[in-house]
């Protein structure tokens, strides 16, 4: 087996890609709490995903896009409705929908400020 030598760059570009992995292996678990706790959606026997609340913050990310940040649980999730998003940046905010955990992406039906 042949021996590449590892760059400090490349060490800690996959130390960041493993700490991104890990907790989608976490979230294969059982949940201890309801889905809507966890802001995780669950699947149906059909196979669709369920629609579930989720609070958080509009943020804009580093790739320009809108997104929710959930500070609690240090998470964020990228939005597919930016538009949607877009009015309701920096304000606090209860979003429904169903979530990708495959791409880590909320896919937007309603946008409501949080109480």
């Amino acid at each position: 087996m042949k021996s590449f030598p590892a760059s400090p760059l490349a060490a800690a570009w996959l130390a960041g890609v493993l700490s991104l992995t890990a907790p989608s292996l976490v979230a294969t678990q059982e949940p201890t709490q309801s889905p809507q706790d966890q802001g995780q959606s669950q699947q149906r026997d059909n196979g669709q995903a369920t629609e579930n609340s989720f609070a958080g913050r509009i943020t804009k990310g580093k790739n320009g896009k809108f997104m929710l940040e959930d500070a609690a649980k240090s998470t964020s999730f990228a939005l597919d409705n930016q538009k949607l998003a877009q009015k309701f940046k920096g304000k606090n905010v209860v979003i429904t929908g169903t979530l990708d955990e495959a791409n880590h992406v909320l896919h937007v039906k309603k946008i409501e400020l949080a109480a």
